[in-house]
């Protein structure tokens, strides 16, 4: 099979959580509108409405959060350099903002899971570090407990799996004391302790957090949305793990119907979601069916340029700009 798979088999559980861990407005809200705008009129209004925001002289706080919205378009569109620079636009904006640091703390958050599509987790830890800094200076559990929630997705990504459960659990139980936890990284917590622990072959518990996580997004989001489709991805796999492969074929069929609607052809989290159902075929022998799936996300991660561009990018921007 093709060698684009050496890299994505590790970046797979990352990119199917890219979606749950920051931009709750931007990803989580994308529905089953008729005829929404295209990727690049959206990108064409929010450049638009930056510019006339500095030619304005709006104060940093709204100039900042035109920056951001061009940003999630940009990394919704698969634009990372772009949207790189405009979320350090907003950054830059935000941090002499005192009355914006809830915000900085979100922006932060947007910044890190754009540095993990690449790989690069020293740059997504660091981001997410500074972002758990700054919600508890503001005394916020809630947030705080977003934040532990985003450390355990590293801690995922890093294959320390014991230690993504500790912080997961840790997020979670912090959230959920909250009178309104946040949806997205409630959501996130449930999906990484799947992962976590199938991965230490503890899959009938991982199983059991897949099930809230398909519950709570049928809860807290629309009918098939993004959210939905992540849900179903662990629960599929978690199945899978168990020895349900009807039932995981079936769940991991229904995730991508919904993602191929719901996001790009070209977004790197489709590309996981596929390169998931990809190892079950393998695993159940059918070969041909994998080949397909092998070219279709080849194709993904060369017009995305993730593979290389994970290779390359300077690494120095984050510490060049904010510190």
């Amino acid at each position: 099979m093709n060698a684009v798979f050496s890299y994505l088999r590790p970046m797979l559980c990352l990119l199917l959580l890219i979606a749950s861990v920051s931009r709750v407005g931007a990803v989580w809200a994308q529905t089953s509108d008729a005829q929404p705008p295209s990727s690049q009129a959206r990108i064409a209004r929010d450049l638009e409405l930056t510019r006339t925001g500095e030619q304005q002289h709006l104060p940093p706080a709204q100039q900042a959060a035109l920056w951001e919205r061009l940003a999630e378009e940009y990394h919704l569109g698969a634009e990372f350099l772009k949207a790189e620079d405009a979320y350090l636009r907003a950054l830059h904006l935000l941090k002499n903002a005192p009355s914006a640091k809830a915000e900085y703390a979100s922006t932060l958050d947007s910044l890190s899971s754009l540095y993990m599509i690449y790989g690069r987790l020293g740059d997504a830890e660091s981001t997410r570090k500074q972002a758990l800094k700054v919600r508890q200076k503001l005394g916020d559990p809630e947030g705080t407990g977003q934040s532990v929630v985003h450390l355990a997705d590293i801690a995922l990504l890093r294959r320390d799996y014991k230690k993504a459960e500790r912080l997961a659990l840790q997020g979670l139980q912090m959230m959920e004391s909250s009178s309104n936890p946040p949806r997205a990284a409630t959501l996130s917590a449930f999906m990484t302790l799947t992962y976590a622990r199938c991965s230490r072959g503890h899959c009938e518990e991982g199983l059991m957090n897949a099930k809230q996580a398909v519950a709570f997004a049928n809860k807290n989001f629309e009918s098939e949305s993004v959210a939905n489709g992540f849900a179903l991805e662990s629960l599929g796999f978690a199945q899978w793990k168990t020895g349900a492969s009807q039932d995981a074929e079936r769940n991991m069929l229904q995730a991508l119907e919904i993602l191929r609607k719901r996001l790009s052809a070209t977004d790197p989290r489709l590309a996981g979601a596929m390169s998931q159902y990809r190892s079950y075929l393998i695993e159940a022998h059918r070969t041909a069916e994998a080949q397909e799936i092998d070219e279709q996300v080849t194709r993904i991660v060369r017009q995305t340029g993730v593979y290389c561009q994970g290779c390359t990018v300077s690494v120095n921007s984050l510490s060049n700009t904010l510190r």
